[in-house]
This record gives C-alpha cells, sequence and structure tokens, in this order.
C-alpha cells in the first residue's frame, strides 16, 4: 500500500475532466448467426463447462453501481464473452472463447461483425463525443478476478491496471490509491495486478488511438472473495471506492447517485 506520499495536484484542478466506465464481460446474450442458429444456442453442458472468467457475473453490476455513485456514463457489453472477448485484439489468439473456438471462419467473422466491431465503435463513440465537451476523458472498465488461480491465492482486493509509460495513468492510479487508504484503508489496492496493464487490451488499442493529454485508461479489477458476495461488507467497499474516486478527480459529492 502507498500511503504518505504527494503526487501531482488531483487531474481536476488540472484540466476539465469526465469520466467513462465500461464493462466487457458480463454479458449473457447471444447474437443470431445469420449462417445458422443451432450453433447459437449451446447446451447445458456446454455452459456448465464455461469458467467464470468468461461470463463475469458481477462485474457488471458493480460497474452500474460504480456509475451510479458518481453519476457518469456506463457502456455494457451485452454479448457473452465466452463467444469472443471484446477486450482483445483480432490477432489475439484467445480472441474466441470455449463455445465458438471450434467454429467455422464464417461463423467467426460474424461475431466480430456483429459483436466485437461494434462494440468497440461505441467506445470510441462515446469518448469523442465527451472529447468534443472536456478536455480529459478517464475511462474505467470494470471486472472482476478469482480469489485464487491453481489453487494459490491471488494477494488483493483491487488491481489498477495501466501503462507505466503514460504519466497521467501513473498519477491517476497513485492519487487514488491514496485517497482510498485515507477514507478506507482496509481494501489492499495493487498496482498492474493480477496482469500488467499493457497487456493486449481494449485499453490499450484506444491508447493508439487518443493521445496520452485527452485519454486515460485504467482497468478496475475486482477480487471475487468480497466483490462476488452480496454483503454489507461489499456495499461498504464500493461507497469507499467511489468516494476516493470522486475525490482523486474533484468531482463533487452532491453528485453521486
Amino acid at each position: 500500500m502507498i500511503t504518505g506520499l504527494k503526487h501531482q495536484p488531483p487531474i481536476a484542478a488540472r484540466r476539465s475532466v469526465a469520466i467513462l466506465i465500461s464493462c466487457e464481460t458480463s454479458g449473457t446474450a447471444l447474437p443470431k448467426l445469420a449462417a445458422t442458429e443451432a450453433a447459437i444456442a449451446p447446451d447445458e453442458n456446454q455452459w456448465r463447462g464455461i469458467d467464470s472468467d468468461s461470463i463475469d457475473h458481477c462485474a457488471g453490476e458493480l460497474a452500474g453501481r460504480l456509475a451510479s455513485m458518481i453519476n457518469m456514463p456506463l457502456i455494457r457489453n451485452p454479448f457473452c464473452n465466452a463467444l469472443i472477448d471484446v477486450s482483445r485484439s483480432l490477432h489475439h489468439r484467445q480472441l474466441y472463447g470455449a463455445l465458438s473456438q471450434d467454429w467455422s471462419d464464417v461463423q467467426k467473422q460474424q461475431l466480430i461483425d456483429l459483436v466485437h466491431t461494434p462494440y468497440r465503435r461505441r467506445i470510441e463513440s462515446a469518448l469523442q463525443r465527451i472529447l468534443q465537451q472536456f478536455t480529459f476523458v478517464i475511462h474505467l472498465s470494470v471486472r472482476t478476478f478469482d480469489s485464487q488461480v491453481s489453487q494459490t491465492p491471488r494477494r488483493g482486493d483491487i488491481g489498477l491496471l495501466y501503462d507505466p509509460s503514460r504519466e497521467a495513468e501513473v498519477d491517476f492510479c497513485l492519487d487514488w490509491i491514496d485517497e482510498l487508504y485515507d477514507l478506507y484503508p482496509h481494501l489492499r489496492v495493487r498496482r498492474n495486478y493480477p496482469r500488467r496493464g499493457t497487456v493486449d487490451s481494449l485499453h490499450k488499442a484506444l491508447r493508439r488511438k487518443f493521445p496520452a493529454d485527452q485519454y486515460l485508461g485504467v482497468e478496475v479489477w475486482l477480487n471475487r472473495a468480497w466483490a462476488s458476495r452480496d454483503v454489507a461488507l461489499r456495499d461498504e467497499a464500493l461507497r469507499h471506492l467511489a468516494a476516493s474516486l470522486r475525490e482523486t478527480v474533484g468531482v463533487p459529492s452532491s453528485e453521486a447517485a
């Protein structure tokens, strides 16, 4: 945990800021393919074999609550991540999920045309509209991660993933960690965990399209050990996460839903 550090002034003190929250992993809808309808209807055994990383059930709810608490827009991918992962680029070897990896090239191209490309264009269009009104946009995508992998516990409650070469992203994450620690020191926040923020992702692609003085992209990963439990502790953690975010970017508390 980083404590006692005083970084640059809050970003909101230096420029006009807006926030966009997105969730790429919680959708369950199945698109209707033109080539065949049978292939798009997995049976019960297929669904049973899909792991929790393919359908991040609680991430959408958490992203929606966070967006509501800070009164900022939310964009969710409605389609099942076990078909195609919209957060990965088209050349990624794990672009297609457990339900579609053995599909034909025609069917896979339809997934790109119906799911992947429209979602990415939707995010880009939203960012462009925001930048017509604001100098700077902070794009936060929310997802969750398993509390252990191969019986090895993952140490951390929240992971903030960013590009260390983009100074604004570094400053923002350090400031947010400081604010959250002051408000609610019980949450352990780790930087670039459970993976690096520079791996293939939607944010990495958007960094190539939007300059560092306009776009800041951070992935917010929440540990399912607490994030998936509908208990008072989760509500308390979310409230403090939102409050610390408001404090970091200068959103007045009166704007919170």
